[in-house]
């Protein structure tokens, strides 16, 4: 077997050396280029692609994911300075699930409550405090992160300290800072969701205490610390959309009538800013009833007397005269008559917020009657008629009971009948389609171009070198095959000279007669000429007959 590749390496060498520069040249840049070909498709085929299982991983969870990917051997990769780890695609799925059980997060990337799993006895209260904001802030976090748009987050807690019962304690601030993904926009909503979230994970924070702000600096939520700019654009979006769903509302009744655009409507809808709180109490005298009745009589009957003579200091003096005493009767009568009536009295705490509706006006315009006839000479036209007062009168009814119309808070209504223009998108078409034929045609056109060089690179380099190649080669076995008796014998009594050519040469017998073999060898190759190319046979063979005759 060595013999035969040491003759096979030295025959390709002997025939590498026979050829000419050019061919040479060719013959090289063609195996350079297939073995180039080789190595990129091996390359490609035994290449990975990866996607990734976690992003901004803190360093001391870190090793824990790459721990439980070796154990799992699953192959892995980490970029952004080790925030992000990258597995395959097809095993996302059960790595996600299986690390995240294990590790007992909801979700990597930030930290939470696991920070109290590892206590010391020696962490003071300060400390204690200090990891509780920062868990809250990791679970806020992670929460935040489960919503579609947003790639990232940050919280930041602002905590005062609690003060005793004597003591007035400070108001709990929060920041969130988001980062969307491009492309990607956050509803009010979902950003008043984010705000309620993260007072309601807050002890006595209030909502509007919560600034959400995106990566560019712009604020997302709304501060309503100032009551009257709060209360100013809660009053613009109410009143945005009243007019919007009364624009709708009418459109969508006199649309099935007067067909589908052909109504416009706009609402102007004037809402009260104020806000009144009062107090009604209404007594009724008509419908007084007796509760109670209460008497009382007094009767004195009696006599005494009463010293006479002249107040003083001399009636006191010793041996002055007794002037004697007056006596009279005394009799006294008194009485007190009482009665309680009840009184129906009605009492009314009445409250009006903002955003009441004081005005309405409307207007809407309908278009006309449109109709297409075609003349004598097949051309279409399209005639314009007004609609009748009869028919405005309905659609202003059908209005007025659809927008609860109220003639004491000063509604107006307003219908038009006017010719709408109709827009000629023809043109617009016609550029589309001219660049849409365009951007056809010059796909046909690369990729025809395309397909032409290979077929030319193929029929004019390919198939001529492998033509040549193999008619070369061809031409080497037949300078290498035997032309006589002589050398065949030659070739027969020297073994190993042509390793693996001993069965297709032929046995020559001892007896065998050099002229007849001679001629069978003859036979051989004229046979074999017949059978590759028969038109030249057939040449040859009417030549040969033209000169026998």
């Amino acid at each position: 077997m060595n013999t035969f590749f040491k003759s096979l390496v030295g025959q390709m060498r002997g025939f590498y050396s026979n050829q000419t520069p050019v061919r040479r040249v060719s013959m090289l840049a063609v195996a350079i280029t297939l073995f180039v070909s080789v190595v990129v498709v091996t390359v490609m085929m035994s290449s990975r692609s990866y996607v990734a299982l976690f992003k901004n991983i803190p360093q001391e969870q870190l090793s824990i994911v790459l721990n439980k990917l070796k154990e799992k051997n699953v192959p892995f990769e980490v970029k952004d300075d080790g925030k992000t780890v990258l597995v395959p695609p097809e095993l996302l799925p059960s790595l996600q699930m299986s690390i995240m059980t294990e590790s007992g997060s909801s979700k990597m990337g930030n930290i939470g409550f696991e920070l109290f799993d590892k206590q010391s006895f020696g962490t003071t209260s300060y400390a204690q405090k200090i990891n509780y904001q920062r868990a809250i802030q990791g679970e806020l976090m992670r929460a935040i992160n489960t919503i579609d748009s947003v790639r990232t987050s940050k919280v930041i807690l602002a905590l005062p300290p609690k003060k005793t019962f004597l003591e007035e304690g400070g108001t709990p601030t929060a920041s969130v800072v988001l980062d969307l993904l491009e492309g990607k926009t956050l509803s009010p909503e979902q950003v008043k969701g984010i705000t309620y979230l993260v007072s309601s994970a807050v002890e006595n924070m209030d909502p509007d205490r919560v600034t959400v702000v995106d990566s560019r600096g712009k604020a997302l939520s709304r501060n309503k610390s100032d009551p009257g700019i709060g209360m100013t654009s809660d009053l613009v979006e109410l009143k945005q959309k009243t007019e919007r769903g009364l624009e709708e509302r009418i459109e969508s009744i006199l649309s099935r009538v007067v067909g589908s655009g052909k109504v416009i409507a706009r609402v102007d809808a004037t809402l009260s800013s104020r806000q009144i709180q009062s107090v009604e109490e209404q007594i009724d005298p008509d419908r007084t009833a007796i509760r109670s009745i209460t008497t009382e009589e007094e009767s004195l009957n009696g006599n005494r007397t009463n010293p006479a003579g002249v107040p003083g200091a001399r009636a006191n003096i010793p041996g002055a005269q007794d002037q004697g005493q007056v006596g009279f009767n005394q009799d006294v009568k008194k009485g007190l008559n009482t009665t309680n009536y009840e009184v129906p009295k009605t009492v009314r705490n009445i409250r009006e917020n903002p955003g009441q509706v004081e005005r309405l006006s409307v207007a809407v315009l309908v278009d006309g009657v449109r109709t297409v006839k075609t003349g004598e000479d097949g051309v279409a036209e399209e005639s314009w008629a007004p609609r009748s007062a009869e028919d405005i009168a309905k659609y202003e009814s059908l209005v007025r009971n659809s927008i609860g119309f109220s003639a004491q808070r000063g509604d107006t209504v307003k219908i038009e009948n006017i010719k709408f223009e109709v827009e000629d998108f023809s043109e617009s078409e016609q550029l589309l389609s001219q660049l849409e034929r365009r951007k056809l045609l010059n796909y046909l056109i690369r990729w025809s171009v395309i397909g032409i060089a290979m077929f030319l690179f193929f029929f004019l380099v390919v198939r001529p070198f492998m033509k040549w190649v193999t008619e070369s080669f061809q031409e080497s076995i037949d300078d290498m095959m035997p032309k006589t008796i002589e050398e065949l014998e030659e070739i027969q009594s020297v073994d190993g000279t042509l390793p693996g050519m001993s069965s297709s040469l032929p046995i020559i017998e001892e007896s065998l007669d050099p002229d007849k073999a001679e001629s069978e060898l003859l036979k051989e190759k004229i046979l074999h000429l017949i059978d590759s190319d028969g038109r030249k046979a057939s040449s040859a063979l009417g030549l040969w007959l033209i000169k026998e005759k």
